[in-house]
């Protein structure tokens, strides 16, 4: 082998040896965009679930939101509905006064009088019809948590510390006693 064909075989082997190395460099690139390439992917699938779960917590806070506005407004309501029972009630007291009093003057066959006994039975239907309970009914135990008693008498018709007559009715709105019924009690 003469000279130049060994410095072309140099050159070659040379060429080839670099041509290796920018290939082993490439490879060592393309492994390290690749790496890369991953560990993004991953990050974003990490951003994608945190995102999914900010969302899900979101959803859940106005849900709460929501449920907390909807009780707030139902109490606002409940409270607006008793407080309008509570400005009836004296009325419905005033129209059995009347009928008390039509009684002891034996006025219960004038047509004001009757007129008087049919508004109270729709008023008192109405009220039954949106949720008012009647507290106070004839040979009831008595309960002091909804009955006032005003006083206590023997009877042989009626058990023992149970209601003997209704003098003014109670009324109940769900959970809360707009007024105590007035009573008498039998005795123990």
């Amino acid at each position: 082998m003469n000279n130049q064909e060994k410095k072309t075989n140099y050159n070659n082997t040379e060429k080839k040896n670099d041509s290796e190395k920018n290939k082993e460099k490439k490879d060592d690139e393309l492994i390290l965009q690749n790496k890369k390439i991953n560990e993004l992917k991953e990050k974003i699938l990490e951003n994608q679930k945190e995102i999914h779960n900010i969302k899900l917590r979101h959803l859940a806070n106005i849900e709460n939101i929501k449920k907390n506005i909807d009780k707030k407004i139902t109490n606002i309501k409940n409270t607006e509905i008793e407080n309008f029972f509570k400005q009836i009630i004296p009325i419905i007291n005033n129209l059995e006064d009347i009928l008390i009093m039509s009684k002891k003057f034996n006025l219960n066959d004038e047509p004001s009088i009757q007129g008087i006994e049919l508004t109270l039975k729709s008023l008192l239907s109405i009220l039954v019809k949106f949720g008012v309970k009647i507290e106070g009914k004839k040979n009831e135990i008595f309960n002091p948590k909804i009955h006032d008693a005003i006083s206590i008498e023997s009877s042989n018709k009626t058990e023992p510390n149970h209601i003997i007559s209704v003098k003014k009715k109670g009324f109940s709105f769900k959970n809360t006693l707009l007024r105590k019924a007035t009573v008498i009690i039998s005795e123990n």
